[in-house]
């Protein structure tokens, strides 16, 4: 078969299905067919689209050494590739590279600053990476830091390499969430709740993390956003869509102190994501579902073949799922606070253990 009818098919069967773990195994032949013809332009664009699809998984693994091509490819080929096909995925890249506890700071500090130099060269603002930049402070437990970045953010110019709107006023509300300040939160929530703003996340994420806190705070009006929290998860989220799955255990760990039958349910059915996560999301996991598990005895629970637990019979002990939890959270707990010099994700898994 010649290597044009070979593309043909694998691009209409690339339009032919909707599950990202589907056409990120189809795009690693297409990737592989365009490499073995050198094929650089389909390569760069089969690369590009391989991201875009690990961007609605929880993991991140085949995205790194795909953007590393790019980049080199780029560098070695501005002529023939416009480095602003690139930048939108190298954001995202950037904020992976910290959620992976594997990847040095010094490292993760390179990423950052070559992210700012590409966008500035091809003459974006820097709200874009102030967001990134936002994200990271969010990520190690700075709220200080990360409002001050806000602040820079909130004064730079929209372009297209800003994140959305729904997203910049998500990120303001969760600082205001963890600072505890409820009605703050609430008053600058409003364009969401109202759904002025929007995007395939919000205002479900923004529900949840409502849930969430002020179910941490006691506030009864917990019940009525995670209400609002799993009628936007049925009705509005796209059920292919796994990068969800650290805002879904926010819900799960509301459940577990409000009705732990149905804990178990969003258990089952979203903890096949968890397999093969990113380390960030396999900490948030873990921590979220913990105290589902902290109690004596046994039950019939549908885990998936993937989990190093599994058992034929579907009979678990609860504490040995406890057990399994506790230690992942601690061990990446332990990297993520050696890494970013804090303890910021020991004292969150404290936290929690005192519930």
């Amino acid at each position: 078969m010649s290597y044009n009818l070979e593309l043909q098919k694998i691009n209409l069967k690339l339009n032919s299905i909707t599950n990202p773990d589907d056409k990120i195994i189809l795009l690693k032949q297409a990737i592989l067919l365009a490499d073995s013809n050198n094929d650089i332009e389909w390569g760069f664009d089969f690369r590009l689209e391989l991201i875009n699809e690990e961007v609605r998984t929880s993991r991140c693994i085949e995205s790194f050494p795909a953007f590393t091509w790019l980049l080199e490819t780029y560098d070695k080929n501005p002529e023939i590739f416009d480095e602003k096909e690139l930048l939108w995925q190298y954001k995202w890249l950037a904020q992976a590279s910290y959620r992976n506890s594997n990847i040095e700071k010094e490292q993760i500090e390179k990423i950052f600053e070559d992210l700012k130099s590409r966008m500035t060269k091809n003459g974006y603002s820097l709200r874009g990476y102030y967001s990134v930049i936002i994200g990271w402070y969010d990520f190690i437990g700075d709220i200080e830091s990360m409002d001050a970045y806000i602040e820079l953010r909130e004064k730079d110019t929209r372009d297209d390499m800003s994140h959305c709107m729904a997203c910049e006023l998500d990120i303001r509300v969760e600082s205001e969430l963890k600072k505890g300040n409820v009605d703050r939160a609430i008053d600058i929530a409003h364009d969401l709740f109202v759904k002025k703003l929007s995007c395939a996340h919000m205002p479900f994420a923004t529900f949840c993390k409502f849930a969430y806190y002020l179910n941490k705070l006691g506030d009864s009006r917990a019940a009525d956003f995670y209400e609002k929290a799993m009628y936007e998860l049925k009705k509005n989220v796209d059920e292919e869509d796994q990068s969800i799955l650290s805002t879904v255990s926010l819900l799960i760990n509301y459940l577990i102190y409000n009705d732990r039958e149905k804990a178990f349910e969003l258990f089952e059915k979203y903890s096949p994501w968890d397999f093969n996560s990113e380390d960030s999301l396999q900490f948030d996991f873990s921590v979220d579902v913990l105290n589902l598990f902290n109690v004596e005895g046994s039950r019939k629970i549908r885990i998936s073949a993937t989990h190093p637990l599994y058992d034929d019979s579907g009979e678990y002990n609860l504490k040995d799922l406890y057990s399994y939890y506790y230690n992942r959270a601690l061990d990446l707990a332990e990297k993520f606070d050696a890494r970013n010099n804090t303890s910021f994700f020991s004292k969150l898994l404290n936290d929690e253990l005192k519930n």
